[in-house]
């Protein structure tokens, strides 16, 4: 029962052996890089600041206790005003509205995204139009925004994809063309930047995320919404206090939230650097190719999405998503979790199939178009789906230096055995492409 107790490592990990890559595959009997009692990682860190502000946040009122927190984060993320929430849909809910967006607006949004982002347009009574991905950042590809608008177009809302800003200056433009707001996603991108400006306080307004699973956690739950303007600021305002709807912050979240925001730029920056390490790792392999980040641009790397590149092992005689099966379960069992993170596009989910909404198919059934939903739409979404792979929460973790030169040799391990890769892969004859599979979420 000792477990029970505790969420500390037992033990040290040793530091790896190059030779490692040169071994026998875990999953054919093998030493895996990463033995079995290694692998947890923890996050977020507890320590005796957040004990010690929790002692002092309980003396004060809890309204204090939130403003503090909001004032103190809104200043490091630059932004003009800001609105501290129970969650991140509803700060995504709260930019929409304060943005000025109404029933039966039309708000241009990605495919690829967490379901909250779609669900938060439905909330604020509009409508969700998807857009394909770039094949490179996996955020909003830009070069289909502009056939998608329509005069019930009211807002773009791109999303930051595991941490890596959307192309926020190429949208910019199109809102200002076409007179749209551009309210950011920012649930992945704590701390990302474009030239050096925090995501967050770049568009008209940005609703993130703070819950415990993210680059910055709060404790628990919780969000945050930022305003540019201040007329928007007080339409979100006068949005809460006419509908009576509650989305305050919790008292404790905000606590947890004063003290985690002193450490955030040690995360970020042992992330930065354990990133750098392993895509520099992934750069000398054939098999792998690390995110794809753009000049000026600041990846946060909430999470790390890995592209499998089959054709130059020879193995692209065989299906696409069978290889990646193949690895995926490979590079478990050396003990690096990586998995998809979705298998489906948004729309092509149950809320947006059957389009039922508040009830009568409201607010869908308010829009000129017909909206069908299809995934067939989005291709380099489904390519995506069937030849990457991602690091969440292990890399997510401000992660000891002998872990990530261990998650590095064992992707080089499984780039030295393309023939294993084909023996794995060639086993799985029932398996269907990921999409085609029951959805998940995350």
């Amino acid at each position: 029962m000792r477990w029970l107790r505790t969420d500390f490592l037992q033990k040290p990990l040793d530091f790896p052996s190059e030779e490692m890559v040169f071994e026998s595959l875990a999953y054919f009997g093998g030493e895996p890089v990463l033995p079995y009692d290694n692998r947890k990682t923890n996050f977020p860190y507890i320590t005796k600041e957040d004990v010690m502000q929790m002692l002092i946040s309980i003396q004060h009122e809890p309204n204090n206790v939130i403003n503090e927190f909001a004032e103190k984060y809104r200043k490091y993320v630059g932004a003009n005003y800001a609105i501290p929430t129970a969650s991140g849909t509803s700060s995504l809910h709260l930019a929409l509205v304060g943005a000025g967006v109404k029933p039966g607006d039309e708000v241009i949004i990605p495919n690829f995204t967490f379901i909250a982002t779609a669900q938060a347009v439905v909330a604020a009574k509009a409508i969700p139009v998807f857009t394909d991905i770039d094949p490179d950042s996996y955020c909003m590809d830009v070069s289909q925004v502009e056939a998608l608008i329509t005069d019930q177009t009211k807002a773009i809302m791109p999303v930051h994809v595991h941490g890596l800003p959307a192309d926020l200056p190429a949208l910019q433009q199109i809102c200002d063309k076409y007179e749209l707001k551009l309210v950011e996603d920012a649930s992945h991108a704590h701390s990302a930047s474009i030239h050096e400006q925090i995501c967050g306080s770049i568009g008209d307004a940005a609703g993130q995320s703070l819950m415990a699973d993210k680059n910055f956690p709060v404790g628990g739950e919780g969000g945050m919404a930022f305003f540019k303007k201040e007329e928007d600021y007080h339409r979100a305002l006068a949005f809460l206090e006419d509908s009576g709807i509650d989305y305050s912050m919790s008292w404790i979240a905000a606590a947890f939230g004063v003290s985690q925001l002193e450490r955030l730029a040690y995360y970020d920056a042992v992330r930065a650097r354990n990133a750098k390490l392993l895509s520099d790792a992934l750069e000398k392999t054939e098999l792998f190719s690390p995110p794809y980040v753009p000049d000026g641009f600041n990846h946060s790397y909430n999470m790390y999405r890995i592209k499998l590149n089959p054709a130059k092992k020879g193995l692209d005689d065989l299906e696409d998503y069978k290889v990646k099966e193949a690895i995926q379960q490979l590079i478990m069992e050396e003990g690096v979790f990586a998995r998809e993170w979705q298998n489906r596009p948004i729309p092509g989910h149950l809320p947006f199939q059957n389009k039922k909404g508040f009830g009568n198919q409201y607010p869908f059934c308010l829009s000129d178009t017909d909206r069908k939903y299809q995934i067939e739409d989005y291709p380099n979404t489904l390519a995506m789906f069937r030849n990457t792979l991602t690091i969440c929460r292990e890399l997510r973790s401000p992660i000891e230096y002998e872990r990530i030169q261990s998650y590095a040799l064992a992707f080089q391990k499984i780039d030295q055995n393309p023939d294993k890769i084909r023996k794995v892969a060639e086993e799985l004859d029932a398996i269907q492409p990921p999409y085609e599979r029951d959805a998940r979420l995350g």
